[in-house]
């Protein structure tokens, strides 16, 4: 595969080219990706059913110290998600520029750091909002707090989706300075958070339906255990057997592993969609 330079990407503004291409990128390199990515993409799908087991196993825990245990695995886990998804970001990208991978790799390392700290932050944003309705206003209905985290995921998400062009951005150009992700090129994104916004949407929308089709067997267990957990919260026994742990985990594993060709697929979405705004502000500059 030769190298793909910038200013050939898609320079439409359909999403629809930039879905497809974006496909073609990865079915047409299915092997050189497979060669690349599979310990990346093993580790990720290690880590995310860990992280989802521990969140989904947190309301039916029995005691504090159980809370507390599970609670750390959440966080270690949903981090080191993060950290084997920078490396497969830099793999990629060492792969589309025909360069050394350690390099791609530390600078995506550098990228996803800003994810890391946003997330710990909205973990403190919502432990203070959560631990102050409980203690102040007694307020402890479960629904509430998921909606107060909902909400914060949510407002965090529409912040960071700028970072989806000047992010990649970075990660693509070797003379762009780490401080214009949240800088200059954050602003760029801000100009075209439209289309931007439309890619993310097109393919997590794409992404949500296979996943429902590759992962059923795993909602199963997950309604049946939060159903479970809230006969617990309202005083009574479990019904779950001993082995729901595992079984878990290995539907989360098992999920997460079948829906790594979508998340490849979303992140070469947002690479061409990267391609098709610089694109345009080339031309931009040609036509002054």
């Amino acid at each position: 595969m030769g190298t793909l330079k910038i200013e050939n990407q898609v320079k439409s503004r359909s999403q629809s080219a930039v879905a497809k291409t974006a496909y073609r990128l990865m079915a047409d390199n299915t092997t050189l990706w497979i060669k690349r990515l599979w310990p990346w993409l093993l580790g990720i799908s290690l880590a995310t059913a860990v992280a989802f087991s521990a969140a989904l196993m947190m309301p039916s825990a029995t005691t504090d110290i159980q809370t507390v245990i599970l609670w750390f695995v959440w966080v270690a886990g949903s981090l080191t998600t993060l950290i084997l998804a920078a490396c497969t970001s830099g793999s990629v990208m060492a792969v589309l520029k025909e360069q050394g991978t350690r390099h791609n790799i530390a600078r995506a390392m550098k990228y996803y750091a800003i994810p890391a700290v946003v997330f710990i932050a909205d973990i403190v944003l919502f432990y203070s909002i959560s631990i102050s309705l409980v203690v102040i206003w007694k307020q402890v209905m479960l629904l509430l707090h998921v909606l107060i985290a909902v909400v914060i995921a949510i407002i965090t998400s529409l912040l960071l989706l700028p970072t989806g062009y000047s992010g990649i951005k970075y990660m693509a150009e070797d003379n762009v300075r780490f401080a214009s992700i949240i800088g200059k090129n954050y602003f760029t994104g801000i100009r075209f958070y439209g289309g931007l916004f439309v890619t993310i949407f097109v393919s997590l929308l794409i992404g949500i339906l296979l996943a429902i089709l590759l992962a059923a067997p795993l909602w199963v267990i997950t309604v049946a255990s939060l159903q479970d957990s809230l006969g617990i919260y309202f005083g009574d026994q479990s019904g779950m057997p001993h082995t729901v742990p595992l079984l878990i985990f290995t539907g989360a594993f098992i999920a997460s592993a079948a829906c790594s060709p979508v998340w490849l697929w979303q992140f070469f979405c947002m690479y061409y969609q990267y391609g098709s705004i610089s694109a345009r502000l080339m031309e931009k500059k040609t036509d002054r």
